[in-house]
């Protein structure tokens, strides 16, 4: 069976880290967009379209944003 997983990669920053964590202390450095993307790329994972730049409700500020895609095929 062929299964397609989508996702949506977003971050404050582009290509430096951010400077507040998943635990928001600062110090603890997130990966900016392209290293996540580029992490996720490693696990199979595909961009698709180009990065986007724009609101996000969960964020105060404008954010960057990458689609990605991941085919897993499953022999039956």
């Amino acid at each position: 069976m062929l299964v397609m997983k989508y996702t949506i990669i977003v971050a404050e920053k582009m290509h430096k880290k951010e400077e507040l964590g998943v635990i928001n202390w600062p110090g603890w450095d997130k990966p900016c967009l392209i290293e996540q993307v580029q992490m996720r790329i490693e696990d199979g994972w595909m961009p698709l379209g180009g990065a986007s730049y724009g609101e996000h409700e969960a964020f105060s500020d404008k954010v960057w944003a990458q689609s990605m895609i991941k085919c897993d095929c499953e022999e039956e």
